[in-house]
């Protein structure tokens, strides 16, 4: 009785796995057919109403909310890595904000004379900038990922114009991660050779469709390796005609990047210059680029941040870019929200 049972058991059960065995296959299609739809849409859809958006922190959030799910349907063979570049980067924008309210509360810690909340508020600022530098690396490798291997100053096919955003949005990212990992005293690896290889791939991207932004990043990067510019090349005046291009064409990143170089080489003047410029220059904003300069505003109201909490001990008044504590002629008028 037992071995007829049994005969009969072994094909049932063959018939139940080979039935758990479609059904887990069914669902396999399932999820690829959704992340399908889900990386169409993002490109055709989430992407263009994301790079209008200027709310940088909503932006920012989503990035650091849906990164984990969107990229999860590359498990299934969805290829969500041109998206991924982009949320990346702007998820690394909260960290990179954390950080810089870690590095104002130091300023003012160290010049209170408070020893333990300054080396508190360093450790803080060394964490996001950890932080906000793997993502940015994620970015660029998710970008080589897509538009690589390439040999030795060549440019990938760019055709479409959300590839040359994803390309010029991870190549900034790649020399944003440096510059964090740096902060984070190089903790997260970023290869010292990744300026090099942007400063190569940004010659991919047309120059004045883009605001001139593709050369004000070249012009960064030779202020601080000097070695990779072009004979005759004049980084500071190149970085002023990227910023000029940007201000006439809405998308204010040379500005940006002009202000950025200025901090690192501990250039007030110029840094000051920049500043100025960025905010006298915010009407005519691009409505299809308003989140690019949107965050190129956060990182000039960041570095407008640190001049004033290093002088003042306070950040920048409100609505008050552009405007420095020992400006003469348009000294702010002391109210009752600045007493509180």
């Amino acid at each position: 009785m037992r071995s007829l049972l049994s005969k009969i058991a072994r094909p049932a059960r063959t018939l139940i796995a080979g039935g758990v065995i479609a059904a887990l296959s069914g669902c396999g299609m399932i999820y690829k057919t959704t992340g399908d739809v889900l990386v169409s849409f993002g490109q055709a859809e989430l992407a263009p109403h994301l790079l209008a958006y200027e709310d940088v922190r909503m932006g920012c959030v989503m990035g650091e909310a849906q990164t984990p799910l969107l990229m999860a349907f590359g498990e299934v063979g969805s290829h969500p890595e041109k998206l991924g570049v982009m949320t990346y980067t702007t998820s690394a924008v909260c960290a990179e904000q954390l950080a810089v309210e870690a590095d104002l509360r130091y300023m003012r810690a160290l010049e209170a004379g408070q020893v333990s909340e300054a080396q508190d508020a360093r450790i803080e600022y060394k964490r996001w900038s950890a932080v906000a530098s793997k993502r940015l690396l994620k970015s660029y490798d998710l970008m080589n990922e897509v538009y690589g291997p390439l040999e030795p100053n060549e440019c990938p096919k760019l055709n479409r114009e959300l590839d040359q955003i994803v390309w010029m949005i991870g190549n900034i990212a790649g020399v944003q991660a440096l510059v964090a990992d740096g902060a984070a005293e190089g903790s997260v690896g970023v290869p010292r050779d990744i300026v090099a290889q942007v400063e190569r791939n940004a010659k991919c991207l047309d120059n004045e469709k883009w605001w001139g932004a593709p050369q004000g990043l070249r012009a960064a990067v030779w202020t601080i390796l000097p070695q990779l510019a072009p004979e005759g090349a004049q980084p500071w005046q190149t970085l002023e005609q990227s910023a000029q291009m940007g201000f006439e064409s809405g998308v204010r990143l040379g500005s940006a990047f002009y202000a950025i170089s200025a901090y690192g080489k501990g250039d007030n003047e110029r840094l000051r210059t920049a500043i100025r410029d960025f905010a006298a220059n915010d009407e005519n904003i691009s409505e299809e680029f308003a989140m690019i300069d949107a965050i190129a505003e956060v990182l000039v109201l960041g570095l407008s941040d640190r001049l004033w909490t290093e002088n003042t001990g306070k950040r920048t008044p409100f609505n008050g870019l552009g405007t420095f504590w020992d400006d003469t002629s348009s000294e702010p008028q002391t109210n009752i929200d600045d007493l509180l």
